[in-house]
């Protein structure tokens, strides 16, 4: 472990202006050993970065998603082989499973912001009509309409609105102070912000939801749509590890059987190595890692890995997608923090 060189790196990325700032935690054992903010969150030096920034995290929202679905599965109500037309009768595929949304192998591919214009209803209606387009199963795609659609199922099962059920299930259990959709105005000052929309929005997005889909959905989406920072997401990641490590870890969510099938390979012979929900040992964010390594980035910057030989979890939050985005050059970023921090 080096963690004196983990500054070092993220200094360079600002330098090259791969991201303004960001806000750096990792853990060994359930201790924190190193957490620091960096830079702004502009270029424009307007605003400091420090431990209590709140970023829109994209696609870490996924992952709450998933757990408060897994809490479901433990709970009898969702059945990991069974047909999404069990829970969403309107749902055009018979042969798509609870498990192919997990592990992003339904076969459907759409471009949710492509349907942006539709409004909620329009939208879910076009997703719901969607037939896959390869077979269920057959391939891992990784593709927003997956959590999406495991986002409308947990609302419908818990009868609530989606992010009552994640504050029930997953967000007020681990005693998140600072995640949630729809930040208020209130929060805007300590929001970082996201990217310049000069096609759609013609403005800066800051402190509403960057992704397009879930905009139209109204802010709220199983694949999008959280704010956190960076002590929330490490306080998750570190449960999941928890939980993982330990069969018997009392206020576990999950039972350890449900936890260890969602951190190892469900996809075993396709291209990418998939959970229920978790990213398995992926080379281009976590670098080269001990196997049975997890975790989950979001298109606006911030990344969770968790490494469980090592006991260590790593958290990155930043607005790399400010003032306008570009390619995912941070991944590599991320994996220098990774290598650093469990090394």
């Amino acid at each position: 472990m080096n963690l004196s060189h983990i500054s070092s790196i993220i200094h360079a990325a600002i330098e090259q202006r791969i991201f303004p700032g960001a806000v750096v935690l990792v853990a060994k054992g359930g201790q924190i050993v190193h957490r620091a903010a960096y830079g702004g969150t502009t270029y424009e030096g307007e605003q400091r970065v420090d431990l209590t920034t709140i970023y829109d995290v994209a696609s870490l929202t996924k992952m709450f998603t998933a757990t408060a679905a897994l809490r479901l599965v433990d709970a009898g109500r969702l059945e990991l082989d069974a047909s999404v037309q069990v829970y969403l009768p309107q749902f055009a595929a018979p042969d798509v499973t609870i498990r192919h949304l997990f592990t992003h192998t339904s076969g459907i591919d759409i471009r949710l912001s492509t349907l942006r214009e539709l409004g909620r209803g329009g939208l879910l209606a076009q997703v719901l009509a969607t037939m896959p387009q390869r077979p269920p199963g057959s391939t891992v795609a990784y593709s927003n309409v997956n959590s999406l659609l495991l986002g409308e199922i947990v609302s419908a099962l818990r009868g609530t609105p989606l992010e009552i059920a994640l504050a029930d299930l997953v967000i007020r259990p681990l005693g998140l102070r600072d995640t949630g959709f729809c930040p208020g105005p209130a929060l805007l000052p300590r929001i970082a912000p996201t990217e310049y929309d000069t096609t759609w929005r013609g403005a800066l997005v800051h402190g509403s939801v960057h992704d397009e889909s879930t905009a139209a959905l109204g802010g709220v989406a199983g694949h999008a749509g959280l704010f956190s920072t960076a002590e929330d997401i490490g306080v998750f990641c570190e449960h999941w590890r928890a939980m993982l490590a330990d069969c018997s870890l009392g206020e576990a969510l999950l039972s350890w059987e449900l936890v260890r099938q969602a951190t190892t390979n469900q996809t075993a012979g396709l291209a990418q190595a998939c959970g229920l929900g978790w990213m398995i040992d992926r080379l281009n964010f976590m670098g080269v890692v001990p196997p049975g390594s997890f975790g989950h980035t979001g298109f606006t910057g911030p990344a969770m890995v968790v490494v469980p030989q090592h006991d260590t979890i790593v958290v990155v939050m930043n607005n790399r997608i400010y003032p306008q985005r570009g390619p995912a050059v941070h991944h590599a970023v991320i994996a220098a923090v990774v290598a650093a921090a469990s090394g």
